[in-house]
């Protein structure tokens, strides 16, 4: 099982080089980076450039990238635009750095009269059919691309989405039916949605569909939520990491913590709790 070093630990303008000294320093395996690149130091060429010579630098290391098409919410002429954007992107991060798979989302849905923490009334919970087909029928064309460059394409569950919760996204797997299309498993956010389903029931519903997983933690309180280390929240990360043992088809985890203070060391604390995990389920 490869561990890799999410984004949120140390993202910002100027961050790009530490955050790849810091995945190597702590022995993970890679990085998850976000397709659009959001600061003022570099324009999209130049993210990509720069991601080209870290490659370079670490040739090890596996590049995740998160990217979104709007299928559930956009035109069809923004569908289109965003998917011919992706398209390129994925050629690119194939070519240049070996991406074995991409975190995807198909559209934000948020319901404009209730609050944006009101998980459950949002993303599935405001779905109709016609958001399943859409979406179904785009993911087909996007793990067509997919298939051809030999990439996985993981549906982050995410609230706000379509694939929020297991259950949604083992609907939208049977209507997507595609090999390249699976799941991006993240326990974190599933539990903070009053309709979330439990890590048992996850791997029931998702047999066979967990393609790549966010590893998370996170302390929950009556109105609100705190993000925290992995081994200091509510979620039993072990019971997680055991059950993806022979369920994670890309053979990747990211962990993932967007930290306010100190990315670097929490970065340190969460990698050395995964190596104790690793060990005692004894997964290489």
């Amino acid at each position: 099982m490869k561990v890799l070093l999410h984004v949120n630990y140390y993202e910002g303008a100027g961050k790009l080089d530490t955050l790849f000294d810091l995945a190597k320093i702590n022995g993970c395996d890679g990085v998850e980076l976000r397709q659009i690149y959001r600061f003022p130091d570099m324009d999209q060429h130049q993210y990509q450039e720069k991601i080209e010579r870290l490659k370079q630098k670490y040739p090890e290391m596996d590049i995740v990238f998160g990217c979104t098409v709007d299928f559930t919410g956009g035109t069809a002429e923004e569908v289109k635009k965003q998917s011919d954007v992706l398209f390129d992107f994925m050629d690119w991060a194939s070519c240049k750095c070996g991406t074995p798979a991409m975190n995807f989302f198909t559209g934000a849905m948020i319901r404009k009269d209730v609050d944006y923490t009101e998980f459950q009334l949002n993303g599935s919970g405001m779905a109709t059919e016609e958001h399943y087909q859409k979406a179904a029928q785009g993911l087909r064309i996007v793990g067509d691309k997919a298939a051809s460059l030999r990439m996985l394409i993981a549906l982050e569950t995410h609230n706000g989405y379509l694939h929020d919760l297991a259950k949604p996204c083992k609907k939208l797997m049977a209507m997507t039916a595609h090999e390249s299309i699976g799941i991006n498993y993240d326990h974190g956010n599933i539990i903070l949605n009053n309709d979330g389903e439990s890590i048992a029931d996850v791997f029931s519903l998702l047999e066979g569909k967990i393609y790549y997983a966010h590893l998370k933690n996170l302390l929950k309180f009556k109105n609100s939520y705190q993000v925290t280390h992995l081994d200091a929240g509510y979620i039993d990360t072990m019971e997680v990491v055991a059950g993806l043992r022979n369920n994670l088809k890309s053979g990747m985890v990211a962990i993932e913590y967007p930290c306010p203070g100190d990315g670097i060391i929490a970065a340190k604390r969460d990698m050395e709790y995964m190596h104790f995990i690793k060990n005692w389920l004894k997964i290489s």
